[in-house]
């Protein structure tokens, strides 16, 4: 793979790599249903405009997309499945990472 492939897969891992992003990510996932800025932001208590600028960092990165619906702009993700998967395997690492901790702590 050329160093352009890493570049596009970093933009996806660095999308996702801030804790308000991944919330809303499972969010939308559980809703599975495309949600407007404003409710999202309503859900999560955050003010319009950062919500606003994590979706479009989402959207850059191809994690939603927005479907246009008279005057409203909703989001959903665009591959529920892929990251259904991704939030499984991060919630399997970190539970790992607790029980491995939760030993070693025993152990002193």
């Amino acid at each position: 793979m050329n160093l352009e492939t890493y570049e596009l897969k970093a933009q996806v891992v660095k999308a996702l790599a801030h804790p308000l992003r991944l919330a809303i990510c499972e969010y939308l996932l559980e809703t599975k249903e495309p949600k407007c800025v404003n409710y999202i932001a309503s859900v999560f208590n955050k003010n319009q405009s950062v919500i606003s600028k994590h979706l479009s960092i989402l959207q850059q990165a191809s994690i939603v997309k927005i479907q246009k619906e008279g005057v409203f702009t909703r989001y959903t993700l665009t591959q529920p499945e892929i990251i259904d998967n991704l939030l499984k395997s991060i919630n399997e690492i970190v539970k790992k990472t607790a029980e491995n901790n939760i030993r070693l702590t025993k152990h002193l």
